[in-house]
């Protein structure tokens, strides 16, 4: 990231601030792509390479869960950059809802629960305020029709509420792995890729100790893997749109030179990995 010309001034006018924030933005976005949304996917790509190297059970287990968390953790992260998305509209700059900007939210961040019906590709787009983004826009840089644009966009939205159910389902061993790891081993001969997790429930108003398996396997985290390659490449598809709506002067560098770079990269990297999944590799 280029060295950014700002004030250090402890307070800066609002207006002085708000053109820093200009300035900040589209370099911020690019490098956001460049590097910080790839650490995830390195990460898990590392672990899995060690994870297929380990013949130890209970060390392969733990570093299959290692790479689960960061799974978790990816759906957090792009559920942080919807709503940053949304809150530009609101005229607040992208980088300051990623956390340039400490954040008054405590706990987890859902995604966006704005898709119970899929209208159009506009709606779509619309929703995350790329409302100059159409067709006739897209088709300058991209080969493709207004029904695969529609289509297109209808599978993403599909997919930010399954995301969205998912992520709900997972919030509390994301907590538990981030905030102490409160994790057995789980030795059970009938699931020895699992591993335990306990609660305290209820039950006829008296206490239940309930034990929650979750599979850590080798193949969990190859879908691991592969669910963080889509999830970073459709955040890079998204913040083309947003150069494409707030820097279009500066949205085909951004096209070429992150977007389909990275993107690339990362679909390489899965299959030298010998993993397939359709719509990736």
């Amino acid at each position: 990231m280029k060295e950014i010309p700002v004030q250090a001034a402890a307070a800066q006018p609002a207006a002085e601030r708000a053109r820093d924030d200009e300035v900040i933005e589209w370099q911020f976005v690019k490098d956001y792509g460049e590097f910080a949304l790839q650490m995830n996917f390195l990460n898990c790509a590392a672990l899995l390479e060690k994870a297929r190297s380990v013949q130890n059970p209970v060390k392969r287990k733990s570093i299959c869960l290692s790479g689960l968390q960061i799974l978790y953790s990816s759906y957090e992260d792009f559920a942080i950059l919807l709503h940053a998305f949304r809150n530009r509209m609101d005229g607040k700059h992208l980088h300051l809802s990623i956390g340039v900007e400490d954040q008054p939210r405590a706990g987890s961040t859902e995604m966006p629960r704005i898709f119970k019906h899929y209208e159009s590709a506009g709606q779509m787009l619309d929703n995350f305020g790329f409302k100059s983004v159409n067709h006739e826009r897209l088709s300058n840089y991209l080969k493709i029709t207004e029904q695969e644009l529609e289509d297109h966009y209808k599978d993403i939205a599909n997919s930010i509420k399954g995301l969205g159910q998912y992520q709900g389902t997972v919030n509390d061993y994301k907590n538990k792995l981030k905030h102490g790891k409160p994790v057995l081993e789980g030795v059970n001969k009938k699931r020895p890729d699992h591993v335990l997790f306990l609660r305290w429930g209820e039950e006829n108003k008296k206490p239940v100790l309930e034990l929650h398996w979750v599979n850590a396997s080798l193949q969990q985290l190859e879908m691991a893997l592969i669910q963080i390659a889509k999830i970073y490449i459709r955040s890079l598809e998204f913040l083309w749109l947003f150069m494409l709506e707030y820097y279009p002067e500066r949205a085909e560098e951004f096209l070429r030179e992150t977007m389909a770079t990275c993107s690339g990269e990362v679909v390489d990297q899965v299959r030298d990995l010998g993993l397939e999944s359709e719509g990736l590799t």
